[in-house]
């Protein structure tokens, strides 16, 4: 049971491989992959073909939520740095954004990011600026 919990962080990086292109995820995977090998030498483990091996979490890449792939993407963008971005589906792959950006360049990145997940369809932009729109 212990031996799980530590390839639970690998789910982060299936998260992040989210909207990514094929080259992104290529390299995410190859990251991921030689992370494994490093904590397999160190720990001596091998979680094995198991719901928890590396395998099984990229192959439900797809079954995370849509809200849940965009709010990742937008949380780890050092553009909306400072940002409180709130991220609803709305059904049909359309993506509700909602709180509050620090400017229009920041508004402007998030919905580009959103727009760029994949499985999003359409945006519907909420965001407001600070002391501003």
């Amino acid at each position: 049971m212990r031996d799980r919990g530590k390839w639970r962080w690998l789910a982060c990086l299936a998260v992040l491989a989210a909207g990514c292109d094929g080259q992104d995820a290529d390299r995410l995977a190859r990251i991921g992959r030689m992370a494994v090998d490093k904590l397999q030498a160190q720990t001596g483990t091998d979680p094995g073909p198991g719901p928890d091996s590396l395998q099984s979490i990229r192959g439900g890449l797809g079954e995370f939520a849509l809200d849940a792939k965009v709010s990742a993407r937008l949380r780890w963008d050092k553009q909306l740095e400072g940002a409180t971005i709130q991220v609803g589906a709305v059904g049909g792959g359309a993506v509700k954004l909602s709180g509050t950006v620090p400017g229009i360049e920041a508004r402007q990145r998030a919905v580009q990011l959103a727009n760029s997940t994949s499985g999003v369809t359409k945006v519907i932009d909420e965001l407001t600026e600070a002391g501003g729109r």
